[in-house]
């Protein structure tokens, strides 16, 4: 086992490069399917160091595997770097920073295994790769991996993660045109449609039981042009969220039957676009938690543990989807200050790696020295394997 001084001689040299590379792809503050300066700069960094680079990977053109050694066991360290249309106010180029310092002090402690980074686009569910890792473990991309690690700037410090299942989707209601005064009843109006669907879906709320967590959300996209035409095309975007992945999907189904039922009642034609694949509610693994709350420790920080505390999840990520494949562990970097609001302009403010590099600094060192005493001890892994099996069963 490294003592905290061996983490620092691997790590600690990397500072500059962790703080210059987040720091541009804070600056490039690319929205999610379109990083393609972000995802090419780490591409690039990780081939200066010797690792083997992948990009684009598995037909996703922002997306990228880097790998590093051979053999088991193989743990994928999960980057991101989509930012939102205010900046990068969820902090993935932290994430980013984070990755790349990990991975490389991994390559240069590790006795045996590989080490893998998962260039993963567009989180946030924007463009056409939303939920990419979703779609990068249809295609393979976790097929040899024993575990992984995600990471996120929060507004404490924790470890585990809980997030909710996640669908965004959109219902397009096609009527047909015609003057609102002159001739209304040869028109078919979509509006109605849209209209009443957002009544008839958000009264399901008293059909959902409070112990499943779901919610609802929707807004009118498009709802016409000019009052005087009856409208002839009409879409709601609805984006639903449970605890459970399972049930998530019978209240799509629900819903579902709902904007079927509406359209033939108004007679419109009816189209539901997915806009992301399914993002899956959180498999903790608190063996892999417990040892980076161990670290964390041992570099000076007390973190939270999420996976024993009682609070309910409150956000949503394609990260889920990988713990469902592969145990997987996460930590949450402190920003900002305790209750500080995600995804607004102060939290974009904060993910300044000027700000944020201290704490940047420590998240790579728990986190390297973590995962290698995990990876050169087999019983550890043999507990983290025999978790995720018994938490997948039920």
């Amino acid at each position: 086992m490294n003592d905290p001084s061996s983490v620092d001689k691997k790590a600690g040299p990397l500072k500059k490069e962790i703080f210059d590379i987040s720091n541009k792809i804070y600056r490039f503050a690319e929205v999610g399917s379109e990083e393609v300066k972000s995802s090419s700069l780490l591409a690039k960094s990780f081939e200066k160091k010797g690792f083997k680079v992948v990009h684009p990977y598995l037909g996703i053109s922002t997306a990228f595997r880097a790998e590093w050694g051979e053999g088991e066991p193989a743990v994928a360290i999960i980057a991101e770097y989509d930012a939102l249309p205010n900046g990068h106010s969820c902090g993935h180029n932290l994430i980013s920073g984070w990755a790349y310092g990990t991975s490389v002090a991994l390559s240069k402690m590790m006795k045996k295994g590989k080490v893998v980074v998962l260039g993963t686009p567009s989180e946030e569910g924007i463009g056409k790769y939303a939920g990419s890792k979703a779609l990068l473990i249809e295609k393979g991309a976790l097929d040899d991996i024993d575990f992984a690690i995600g990471l996120h700037a929060m507004d404490s410090w924790s470890v585990g993660w809980k997030t909710l299942s996640d669908v965004l989707f959109q219902a397009i209601f096609k009527g047909k045109a015609s003057h609102m005064a002159y001739s209304p009843e040869r028109g078919v109006n979509a509006l109605d449609a849209v209209v009443t669907s957002y009544v008839s879906i958000n009264n399901l709320r008293s059909w959902i039981k409070n112990d499943r967590l779901a919610i609802i959300e929707m807004i009118i996209r498009e709802g016409g042009t000019v009052t005087s035409i009856v409208t002839d095309r009409a879409v709601l975007e609805i984006e639903l969220k449970a605890v459970s992945g399972e049930f998530l999907k019978v209240l799509e189904r629900k819903v579902t039957r709902v904007l079927e039922g509406v359209s033939k009642a108004y007679g419109t034609r009816l189209e539901i676009r997915k806009l992301q694949p399914m993002y899956e509610d959180y498999v903790a693994n608190s063996v892999i938690d417990s040892m980076l709350e161990n670290s964390l420790r041992r570099f000076g920080v007390k973190p939270s543990n999420m996976d024993t505390d009682d609070s309910f999840p409150s956000v949503s990520s394609d990260e889920g989807n990988i713990s469902k494949v592969v145990p997987t562990g996460h930590l949450n970097m402190k920003i900002g200050y305790p209750g500080m609001a995600l995804h607004s302009a102060e939290s974009a403010k904060e993910a300044d790696p000027a700000l944020a590099i201290g704490n940047l600094m420590i998240s790579v060192r728990a986190t390297v020295d973590a995962v290698e005493r995990i990876m050169e001890n087999e019983n550890i892994l043999r507990r983290v394997r025999r978790e995720f099996r018994s938490r997948i069963e039920r």
